[in-house]
């Protein structure tokens, strides 16, 4: 009888881990939901100027190279970029189709990459383009600016013309 109820208590205590993880396993797939969403706005912006960051985008490394090391697009679709550059597609062509393919599971972490420090330092002319999405939406400029700098107030950065990182001086 006392192996019994041991029995039944543990069946009690392997159903309250199985409800545990489940809500663990709903609470982390919720949270990375939250991450991918953006909002309307940012979403129409980035549909809407796909050919002026394609235009900037003026040569595949970093930012092709960068997109498959964050498993944004797939070797075998890393595979067929570089053969369209081998067979002298132009770059901006190229880069229009990989901003399709992003536009297929658009999110933050995309955005990210787009305008990370090292994409903004190699496309200067993909600054212009951050502005503009800093303008269209403020809400964006925080939560990217906190995505980039998380421990420090986007709103303190100075701007300053000798500043080198292009990225933080965007977070005005």
């Amino acid at each position: 009888m006392a192996q019994r109820g041991q029995q039944g208590q543990m069946a009690s205590g392997d159903s309250n881990l199985n409800s545990r993880m489940v809500t663990d396993i709903q609470n982390t797939e919720d949270q990375n939901l939250q991450e991918q969403v953006c909002p309307e706005p940012i979403f129409r912006f980035f549909r809407e100027h796909k050919v002026e960051i394609a235009s900037a985008i003026t040569r595949p490394f970093p930012f092709l190279m960068g997109l498959r090391d964050r498993s944004f697009i797939s070797e075998q679709m890393y595979e067929h970029f570089q053969e369209a550059f081998r067979n002298l597609v132009p770059v901006t062509r190229v880069m229009y189709c990989v901003l399709s393919e992003l536009e297929k599971t658009f999110g933050w972490s995309h955005l990210e990459a787009l305008f990370s420090r090292i994409n903004l330092m190699a496309y200067p002319d993909l600054n212009e383009i951050y502005r503009s999405f800093q303008n269209e939406n403020l809400s964006f400029s925080a939560v990217l600016c906190q995505l980039v700098s998380p421990n420090e107030d986007w709103r303190s950065h100075e701007e300053s013309p000798v500043h080198t990182d292009t990225l933080r001086r965007s977070c005005i």
